[in-house]
């Protein structure tokens, strides 16, 4: 039987001489070169120092970042091994090939200011028609991620001190171990151990100790709420019951929380607000917290912060129910859907519920039950659910690498900076767009006479990099 013969491993071939003649015109990457190169990045730069060795260019250490996450690589390993494996990597990378300490360090160094950058990436799918910055319809939703950290080692204060202790004792034997050695100058490779189980040891001892005071403060900060709340002292079955809380040795940030599949592990409530047009995430945070309960108010102003603008709506499930009667208060111009159990009922007792419920819990129950409601509601469902499904099934992200609640906020920050720029990419391809000439769509909705104006107010880091560029000012 006749099969296809491909190229020897000895056949000489001519090679194309630009890195970017490997890849398609539309590749991800590609596009993802283009957008890092409109971004400011002064904060970042202004870190670096002129002493000593030339380091690598921040734009080419936040490409390498941005395109691994959308395509579900995280690891810095990973990353720096793609340097010399993979063709859209070598171009992103300008030939160059960052040692994973280098990516890992970057990363780590930059977490906050790479957070701004996810708010002008924002503004370029403004800019772009992927979303309206004035007239955004918001769906919000929460998922549990799982922490870098094993359930085995959540333990209560009482099961620390033993460990603890056992560790004390463990050291204690380690030294006296190690002075029998010094008097016997013949165990050489015996010597050259104990020195690693000892720093072991003692590594552990460090990070009890550490977990017994975060601990510790935790009960502290539980008991407080309890007795502001209820205005009395703690009953017995409350003490006990704090004294029950348990924290991770390798996360202290880390609480146990129940997945999807049922089981209970150290793992961070991952928090985002959908624009229901493209499915772009408008903002995004990572909370401790294992429910939803006081998560809407805050996302709320989180959107508003960031991009000064109010969402026309804001759809919600039940989890972010208890602050709905504080946030209708706070935002009445907001039209707010939040789902309430009581509307799946075949028959709704409407006396007993108007005595318990509040008035704008009440109308958000009647607006829900109205066609408009139900159709409005149903929204949510098909604007932020699939984005969580593509962020863990499609790119496969499911566990942290990050360990800290600081450190997770930042990583899952790339998670979505990742997603959306897939959806640029998808968007510019499908309507042969050119983001180099985004400004220009905002330019033509600008008066002559204030225009320099408004361009510089709105977006200066657009201005900076786009408009010098291509005259337009």
């Amino acid at each position: 039987m006749n099969f296809k013969k491909g190229l020897s491993p000895k056949q000489e071939v001519l090679i194309p001489k630009k890195a970017s003649d490997y890849l398609p015109e539309k590749h991800l990457a590609k596009i993802i070169y283009d957008v890092v190169d409109l971004l400011d990045i002064s904060p970042i730069i202004s870190k670096y120092s002129e002493i000593g060795q030339n380091a690598y260019h921040p734009k080419l250490m936040i490409r390498l970042l941005f395109y691994h996450y959308s395509i579900g690589i995280c690891s810095s390993r990973k990353i720096s091994n793609s340097c010399y494996e993979r063709l859209d990597t070598k171009f992103l990378a300008d030939g160059l090939n960052p040692s994973h300490d280098r990516i890992s360090d970057f990363r780590l160094e930059n977490l906050e200011e790479l957070k701004t950058l996810f708010t002008q990436i924002v503004m370029l799918g403004n800019e772009l028609g992927l979303i309206t910055i004035h007239n955004l319809n918001i769906s919000i939703d929460g998922s549990k991620l799982k922490a870098n950290a094993s359930s085995k080692l959540s333990k209560t204060e009482e099961d620390f001190n033993k460990l603890l202790e056992k560790t004390e004792k463990e050291i204690s034997s380690l030294l006296d171990k190690a002075q029998e050695i010094d008097a016997e100058e013949d165990k050489l490779e015996e010597k050259n151990q104990i020195p690693k189980k000892l720093q072991s040891s003692k590594s552990r001892k460090i990070a009890i100790e550490k977990a017994i005071k975060k601990l510790q403060q935790k009960k502290e900060i539980s008991e407080i709420k309890i007795e502001d709340k209820k205005n009395r002292k703690l009953t017995d079955y409350e003490f006990k019951q704090i004294q029950k809380q348990k924290i991770n040795s390798t996360d202290n940030d880390a609480n146990f929380m129940k997945q999807r599949n049922g089981l209970i592990k150290p793992a961070y409530n991952c928090q985002i607000a959908v624009d229901e047009k493209e499915q772009f995430i408008v903002t995004n945070d990572v909370t401790e917290n294992c429910n939803d309960q006081h998560e809407l108010i805050y996302i709320i102003e989180k959107i508003i912060k960031e991009i000064a603008y109010k969402p026309i709506s804001i759809k919600g499930d039940c989890g972010y129910f208890p602050e709905l009667k504080m946030a209708i208060k706070l935002y009445p111009e907001i039209n707010i859907y939040i789902d309430d159990k009581n509307r799946r009922k075949n028959e709704i007792d409407f006396e007993k519920i108007s005595i318990k419920y509040s008035k704008e819990e009440l109308l958000n129950l009647l607006k829900l039950l109205s066609k408009e409601g139900k159709n409005e509601y149903k929204k949510r469902m098909y604007t932020v659910e699939p984005v969580f499904g593509n962020l863990k099934e499609n790119t496969g992200i499911k566990t942290f690498l990050l360990r800290s609640i600081w450190k997770v906020k930042g990583e899952f920050n790339l998670m979505c900076i990742g997603h959306n720029l897939k959806k640029i990419a998808n968007y510019v391809n499908k309507n042969n767009l050119v983001i180099a000439k985004a400004m220009q769509n905002f330019q033509k909705n600008q008066k002559n006479g204030n225009k320099k104006t408004l361009i510089f107010q709105y977006l200066p880091f657009f201005a900076k990099n786009i408009l010098a560029r291509k005259n337009l000012i």
